[in-house]
């Protein structure tokens, strides 16, 4: 049994709050996107971290982010549960939902020994720094994994997506923080009026550069008609890419999808078919498949489609080019890989445990940054995942591409809010790098949105159908798209400098007058 001090009414408060709060910020996210909820959700952790230790404000945090991530998560399920026996696909999502928890617990943590020992103006500017610091390093590494941002809910206000142009991706996240810890702070610490007023200048310095300077960059035509295009929705069943007869069916009924499509479309330049639609194999130069050069070659239209590809040493998840009488097969290879699906060092033990034809963790990943060049226009594309991160999207707007398409098959997820979020995502990238940007999808959702992060149309999920869509290709130029993570880079440094000067300056206190014994920790 816990030790009775541990269940006093007060420390379950301490939890319950926060947890409410959790749950409260679920309406901020798909199916409700009450995105205007996370401007407020985090006022009730902000409340408990600013008064308990950071022992419990670590508890608190990690109540917050349980139920909120174990919702946000919970689409995995889909595909863990059919393809990993019970006990291990259960394993696996309470561990990602845990590990997802820790971040917000070690945000709560850290925000708790600010509040003791900086004063402030530093903590109210640390703690939206801690916040954004936390999602960025979650961001990172091997284990990077960006599902459920707090950002992520604001993809439906273009105008607010401004920030994005300006900051990236990262200084929703960061305002969003600010605005929440300065009413706290107002309500908690009236008497502490200086600092605070200072912090909100910050706060409307930063919003309105970051809304008002994307406004006055300047906006660049094609110089050529929109670009007409087929989006292909086949909705195949995720489990036929696991048999050879499958893959067939897939690639056949694609096909027939695509001849009727354009039986009934006119002027199509560009088909995209989406993820792994197709198998490619080849020992010395690549080839397209037979049946799709002939497609191309009658409908007078290019093919942008996804591909396992197969060489002598490697197995890419890739996305080619395929134009009427040309040969060449101009190819990108996913960098982002998937963690334990994609990319895992012991991919043979992984397989030979599973006994799958999914090739787990067997995947190469590519190195370059390949811009399509489509009769002149230039046109990039990248697969499934790798649109959380907006670092490797905006490489392709600073090589000067066009549009952006994220090919994608979200089968997996079936009819989950997998499928929302991963769709919304793609505003987030369209407007940090200025391009518009399509998501082509196996079973939905298949969507657009312009340079801006305008919505400008979007599929059902789980239905067999064919978009014709004209982009206009006008290019925005953002801050984002040329330097990149700057913003977390800067507050990263901004809270290094900070908690080195604070801990000298303490260091030299104590010395000089040494005070009663250490808060609880």
């Amino acid at each position: 049994m816990f030790p009775s001090k541990f269940l006093t009414s007060e420390h379950l408060k301490n939890l319950l709050i926060p947890a409410a709060a959790g749950v409260v910020c679920i309406a901020a996210f798909p199916p409700l996107d009450f995105g205007f909820l996370a401007w407020l959700a985090l006022l009730p952790l902000l409340y408990i971290v600013f008064q308990v230790s950071p022992r419990r404000a670590f508890w608190a945090g990690f109540s917050f982010g349980l139920p909120l991530h174990l919702y946000l998560n919970l689409y995995l399920a889909e595909v863990l549960l059919p393809y990993l026996p019970g006990w291990l696909a259960l394993t696996a999502l309470a561990a990602i939902v845990i590990y997802t928890s820790l971040f917000n617990a070690l945000f709560a943590w850290s925000a708790s020994l600010v509040k003791r020992f900086a004063p402030p103006l530093f903590t109210i500017t640390a703690i939206p720094a801690l916040w954004l610091v936390m999602e960025y390093m979650r961001s990172i590494g091997f284990m990077a994994y960006n599902n459920g941002y707090l950002g992520y809910t604001q993809w439906g206000y273009p105008f607010i997506l401004n920030l994005t142009a300006t900051y990236g991706y990262w200084g929703l996240p960061f305002i969003m923080l600010l605005f929440q810890t300065l009413i706290c702070h107002y309500i908690m610490e009236p008497s502490m009026k200086k600092a605070a007023g200072r912090a909100a200048a910050l706060l409307a310095l930063l919003a309105a550069v970051g809304l008002a300077l994307p406004e006055f960059s300047r906006v660049e035509e094609a110089g050529r008609k929109p670009l007409d295009i087929l989006l292909i929705q086949g909705n195949s069943a995720a489990g036929d890419v696991l048999l050879q007869a499958g893959k067939e069916d897939i690639l056949q009924d694609y096909l027939e999808l695509t001849m009727e499509a354009a039986s009934l479309s006119s002027g199509t330049e560009l088909i995209v078919w989406p993820e792994t639609v197709v198998d490619l194999s080849y020992t010395n130069s690549p080839e397209h498949r037979k049946a799709m050069s002939e497609a191309a070659v009658e409908l007078e239209a290019a093919f942008l489609y996804g591909a396992r590809v197969r060489t002598p040493d490697h197995l890419y998840n890739s996305i080619a080019l395929l134009q009427p009488g040309k040969e060449e097969v101009p190819m990108y290879h996913k960098h982002r890989l998937v963690p334990f699906v994609e990319y895992f060092p012991y991919d043979k033990l992984l397989n030979q445990i599973l006994q799958l034809d999914l090739l787990l963790g067997s995947y190469t990943a590519g190195e370059e940054i390949t811009i399509f060049n489509l009769d002149g226009l230039p046109l990039a594309g990248v697969i499934c995942f790798e649109s959380y991160f907006g670092d490797h999207t905006r490489l392709f707007a600073a090589g000067n591409s066009r549009h952006l398409f994220i090919l994608t098959n979200d089968a997996w997820f079936g009819d989950t809010i997998g499928l929302e979020q991963h769709a919304q995502v793609a505003a987030i990238r369209a407007a940090e790098s200025g391009i518009g940007v399509t998501q082509a999808a196996n079973s939905g959702i298949t969507i657009s949105f312009d340079y801006r992060g305008r919505e400008l149309f979007r599929s059902e999920k789980s239905v067999r159908d064919y978009f014709a869509v004209s982009l206009d290709l006008k290019k925005r130029a953002t801050i984002y798209a040329r330097f990149g993570d700057y913003f977390p880079v800067f507050w990263t440094l901004y809270l290094l400098a900070g908690i080195f000067y604070y801990n000298f300056y303490l260091r030299k206190r104590n010395l000089s007058s040494p005070g009663p014994g250490k808060p609880e920790l």
